[in-house]
């Protein structure tokens, strides 16, 4: 963790994790009241609560002692995991007695609001410091390395990676850096003209990312100033930024299936919280961008199909719209429980994960 104390930990870990959540709950509170649900306990964090107050309309604001996340818990729910009871749906006000729509718009509230303040975030910065844009143009080709050797040249502007669109120099840097010793087909244009190369980056260790990363061996265009942006531009910049994003988280997610994710590419609480007090005393801005993406993140993992999460839930009534009725309780109470468990295991095991690369 180098410098980094306990203290510093702990700060970065909360004044990142606190706003997220917040953001996504607050979607899911919403839209629950636009459907004349009654929520009953708006919670940031699980476990003992160690504040809380009570609204006028009902709900139970609180702050509890375990911050890994938080929950909205609306009317007829059995758990904070919103299991429906037995009897919700002929309840008033409660979440199985809205309309599926409804239902289906609650849900999908909690991970838009993530994206949303994704994309707000990517845009203040933009806004108010600027956004340094590196063309995808090869500035300097570094000799006897893979992009030499592949026969990429100094102005070769780089249109598509392996079909995907590459906006700016950034677009190509991730790519390649997932990318260790696998052949890429590069379209590029040069001297107006178009064509594909293959190139295979170089597999090389990086001891900061604790990974094998693809190297090329090239360098951008010198490009030092930022650039302001109106507001609008800077929404439609952050919302592409935010797209692009997802593609990448998808693609990790992909390796994570199929076997290909590296050691150094798994993490959990424990460091997500040595990310945050790293980033956070490098200054507001680089810690702003960082809450961003963190934010997206959580977004796009929500609307996986795993019972318990957000995603889950959209299966369920994706069921229902199918099949005419919802599926029995029962079966809907043992999924819940499977799914909570099963994220319970997978963050245990990330955290003592992390604990033990911190330890080695």
């Amino acid at each position: 963790m180098g410098d980094l104390g306990f203290f510093d930990l702990i700060i970065g870990f909360l004044l990142l994790i606190t706003p997220v959540v917040f953001f996504h709950e607050l979607g899911h509170y919403w839209v629950a009241r636009k459907a004349g649900v009654i929520v009953e306990v708006f919670s940031i964090g699980f476990g003992p609560e160690l504040y809380g107050r009570t609204a006028k309309n009902g709900t139970r604001w609180r702050i509890a002692a375990i911050p890994f996340g938080g929950f909205v818990k609306m009317r007829g729910d059995e758990d904070a995991a919103s299991t429906p009871g037995q009897g919700s749906a002929h309840v008033e006000g409660s979440f199985g007695g809205a309309g599926l729509y409804w239902r289906m718009a609650i849900v999908l509230a909690g991970p838009v609001a993530n994206f949303i303040l994704g994309i707000l975030l990517f845009a203040m910065v933009y806004i108010t410091v600027g956004k340094q844009i590196l063309p995808a143009e090869i500035g300097e080709v570094i000799p006897d390395m893979p992009a030499a050797e592949a026969g990429l040249q100094s102005g070769d502007l780089i249109l598509e990676i392996d079909g995907i669109k590459i906006r700016e120099f950034n677009d190509m840097r991730g790519l390649i850096i997932e990318s260790p010793g696998k052949q890429l087909d590069f379209r590029l244009r040069r001297d107006d003209q178009e064509f594909t190369l293959p190139v295979t980056p170089k597999a090389q260790f990086s001891e900061q990312l604790d990974i094998t990363v693809g190297v090329l061996g090239v360098k951008s265009v010198p490009v030092n100033a930022r650039v302001r942006m109106a507001p609008s531009t800077a929404v439609v910049t952050a919302t592409s930024d935010a797209f692009h994003m997802s593609i990448m988280i998808l693609r990790g997610l992909g390796r994570a299936v199929t076997g290909n994710i590296q050691k150094g590419e798994v993490g959990g609480p424990v460091r997500i919280a040595e990310i945050s007090g790293t980033v956070l005393n490098q200054g507001i801005v680089p810690f702003i961008l960082l809450t961003a993406v963190i934010s997206i993140n959580l977004g796009l993992i929500n609307l996986l199909p795993i019972p318990a999460l957000d995603g889950g839930h959209m299966a369920f009534f994706l069921i229902e719209a199918v099949l005419g009725k919802p599926l029995p309780l029962h079966w809907q109470a043992i999924l819940m429980r499977g799914g909570i468990a099963i994220l319970m295991t997978l963050t245990l095991f990330l955290v003592l994960f992390d604990l033990a690369r911190l330890i080695s």
